[in-house]
């Protein structure tokens, strides 16, 4: 009888190294555009909800000053009843890192951006207000107080004679500016000196008056340095960043 014949399976074969060392490669180049596509679209998205917020900011500004026949002395005056900003949450811009902390007594404070920066770039001594529009220091320095969180740069606060110097050059002057989006950060242990707007550089996006927001440089490589995008700085007032809010070139008085 004759005995049945089995062939011979054929021997498995696995990848080589040099077959699954290219896997990963593609694998990883693959994960790469991923999440360089998904980092892309969030900072779209973080620019576009930030000019939507410059806009309303600039907007409320402006009715504010239509209804009350003078400007608000502080984003916070925005917020207040009758409220001409509905939504705080439009003083926060997305790519914000606020902070919160705890005080002693229990409650809770968000410092933003903007509670960081802004007041370094005005002066709030009764000695360089000069001209007090509230009719007493004492209520000048309330009219300034913030009680809001929020993250955009404003010229509100700055005093009478340079807010006119400011708002007579029309309606393309700017009533908000953000620092935060392609912005140089200095370290989270930075000195309360080097956590100025002065130590940023990069994009920035301005609303103007009219409501138009618009994308700007600034171009600040250390705290105090004079702006790559002007030259020009008020004279005796350093701590006002003119080219923040215009395009326009400050003339010397």
């Amino acid at each position: 009888m004759r005995a049945a014949f089995t062939r011979p399976s054929p021997a498995r074969r696995g990848f080589t190294l040099i077959e699954l060392l290219t896997v990963i490669g593609i694998l990883g180049v693959l994960a790469t555009l991923t999440a360089s596509g998904i980092a892309n679209a969030r900072v779209r998205s973080q620019q576009a909800v930030c000019l939507g917020n410059l806009h309303q900011v600039a907007v409320a500004v402006e009715i504010y000053s239509d209804d009350t026949g003078k400007r608000p002395r502080s984003v916070t005056r925005l917020t207040t009843k009758p409220s001409w900003l509905k939504n705080p949450k439009s003083l926060i811009c997305p790519a914000d890192p606020v902070t919160t902390s705890r005080t002693s007594s229990g409650t809770t404070t968000n410092q933003a951006w903007g509670n960081i920066a802004n007041a370094s770039q005005e002066p709030w001594s009764a000695h360089d207000l000069r001209d007090p529009e509230s009719g007493s220091w004492q209520a000048e320095i309330q009219e300034k107080e913030e009680h809001v969180s929020f993250s955009y740069l404003h010229p509100l606060g700055w005093p009478k004679s340079a807010w006119q110097r400011l708002a007579g050059l029309g309606n393309q002057v700017g009533t908000a500016v953000c620092q935060l989006h392609g912005v140089r950060m200095p370290p989270g242990n930075a000195t309360p000196e080097q956590r100025t707007y002065m130590a940023y550089e990069g994009r920035t996006f301005r609303a103007q008056r009219d409501g138009a927001v618009v994308r700007r440089k600034i171009f600040r490589s250390q705290p105090g340095a004079a702006s790559q995008a002007t030259t020009t700085a008020l004279p005796r007032a350093p701590d006002f960043p003119w080219e923040f809010y215009t395009d326009a070139p400050l003339v010397a008085r």
